[in-house]
């Protein structure tokens, strides 16, 4: 398991299943039907905080990593899955390993492959993060990213 990871897949759990795929941002006819057509007068604007309204970037980076991730293989769509029951649903480990086909009590089986999502989501965004900044030195960052989840993985099993 590689703890920074962890904390960001945890976060995109909690902004999942706080604010789903959409925003909270409210509109003028939003806080008209909120005010059943009376809206308070003194303020313009919605009514609504608009404070931590919708996901993130780290949550929509995330989430973009694991649809990345879902689209590349059979592996990596059960580990999307493996993100959705042990981020979203919070499902127990042996909920997870039964939904994954993973025979019960292979405990390191099971630890293998949260260590393989994390790699695979640290992998996809380093490779997002580089291509976001240009073409140029790519290959360079893309061999040292790679180089990085292979040492992580390394200190992390």
């Amino acid at each position: 398991m590689i703890k920074e990871i962890e904390e960001l897949m945890i976060h995109w759990g909690e902004h999942h299943r706080r604010y789903g795929l959409g925003g909270g941002i409210g509109s003028q006819m939003g806080s008209i039907m909120e005010w059943k057509g009376l809206a308070p007068r003194g303020t313009p604007g919605s009514r609504i905080i608009t404070g931590a309204a919708g996901m993130d970037h780290v949550t929509s980076e995330v989430d973009a990593a694991l649809a990345q991730l879902r689209r590349t293989s059979d592996k990596g769509c059960a580990l999307a899955s493996l993100a959705q029951y042990r981020y979203l649903e919070q499902m127990s480990i042996r909920e997870q390993m039964r939904a994954l086909c993973i025979a019960e009590g292979a405990d390191r089986t099971y630890r293998n492959w949260v260590t393989r999502l994390h790699q695979q989501v640290l992998l996809i965004m380093a490779d997002r993060n580089s291509a976001a900044r240009g073409a140029g030195g790519q290959m360079q960052k893309h061999s040292h990213s790679r180089l990085m989840v292979a040492k992580l993985g390394r200190d992390h099993v």
